[in-house]
């Protein structure tokens, strides 16, 4: 591109060939700058990160990695993608993303499938995960929801966490919501698994009356590591090095959405403009310290607390084995 515009000063003196020149000038100055882009482009590895479901503040981190320039700078062309419902194990199982959103009690099934998928980074510290109900229903306490109708998705480890909280038998709904509190207030069901740091602060903003009861609160091991990401076993064997630089990228992002939430929420619904702003904006209040541990460092799991909730989980019947540190690994994540 320089050499050309040493062209167009050398014969712009030359009033027969100056408008040729500058017809075509903005043309190929154009035609010059994709080329670089795309060569430059050239030199970016693909990186897939696939959300567990709809955009939401879990993945704010991700999203400000991005905008910000995180993942370019470290080598990477990121895109993050929006899989179907429970199939983000699949992708990262079949080596068709990188990274997955996931939840610690929904990698049991596929860990006992012995598919190689691996936790690599806590996107929070402690589940915000609980059982949501509409005020009107009267539960003081989680037993009070026995004989609800609960809605479940159908994972064993999930419906054993409610059963043991509420009582068993559950009397279940099979369902699918991306708006609890909508759902609740037509009346499929009574009660759901959901998420404070979202659906919890989603029925405040739509003046829902409702009662929220934190499953940590019922029972210490259920303070489970949900959301967190998960990555395929053997490519981080293989290409460990490529792993460690895209979670210091991505650490960048959650570390900057701590510190600054209102601009990393604004962030979030530049990517997801479908997102109600003023939810984006009071759910990455809520969370932004949810990211960083007692120390303000991001990503990094307790195995004891890993390992007890999969002892519970063997307890239960629910996996064949027992095995410490099961399917988790600090190792990726930068010192």
């Amino acid at each position: 591109m320089k050499n050309f515009q040493q062209i167009i000063k050398k014969f712009s003196q030359k009033p027969l060939l100056t408008a040729v020149i500058l017809a075509t000038s903005g043309v190929l100055l154009t035609a010059c700058e994709q080329s670089e882009q795309a060569a430059e482009q050239g030199r970016l590895e693909e990186l897939v990160i696939a959300l567990d479901w709809v955009p939401n503040t879990n993945h704010t981190g991700l999203y400000v990695a991005l905008d910000q320039g995180y993942l370019s700078k470290a080598g990477f062309d990121a895109k993050i993608v929006q899989p179907s419902e429970d199939s983000t194990s699949t992708l990262v199982a079949n080596k068709r993303a990188d990274f997955g959103v996931y939840f610690q009690p929904n990698m049991v099934k596929r860990l006992n499938k012995g598919e190689p998928i691996t936790a690599v980074a806590a996107i929070t510290q402690h589940s915000s995960a609980g059982l949501l109900s509409l005020a009107t229903l009267g539960a003081k306490s989680p037993k009070d929801l026995q004989n609800k109708r609960y809605s479940t998705w159908e994972d064993p480890v999930d419906d054993a966490v409610v059963e043991q909280i509420v009582g068993a038998p559950l009397t279940k709904i099979p369902s699918e919501s991306t708006d609890a509190t909508t759902a609740l207030r037509v009346g499929l069901f009574d009660y759901i698994m959901a998420y404070y740091s979202w659906d919890g602060i989603h029925a405040k903003i739509k003046g829902v009356d409702s009662n929220f009861f934190y499953l940590k609160d019922a029972d210490p091991v259920f303070d489970y590591y949900a959301p967190l990401l998960i990555a395929n076993s053997d490519e981080l064997k293989k290409n460990p090095d490529k792993y460690k630089k895209a979670l210091a990228a991505i650490k960048q992002g959650y570390l900057y959405a701590a510190k600054h939430p209102d601009q990393s929420a604004d962030i979030l619904v530049k990517y997801a403009p479908e997102i109600n702003q003023e939810l984006a904006k009071q759910s990455q209040r809520y969370i932004s310290p949810q990211y960083l541990d007692e120390q303000g460092d991001w990503g990094k799991f307790d195995y004891a607390r890993w390992d007890r909730f999969f002892q519970w989980v063997h307890k239960q019947g629910l996996s064949d084995t027992f095995v410490p540190q099961a399917g988790v690994s600090n190792d990726y994540l930068p010192q």
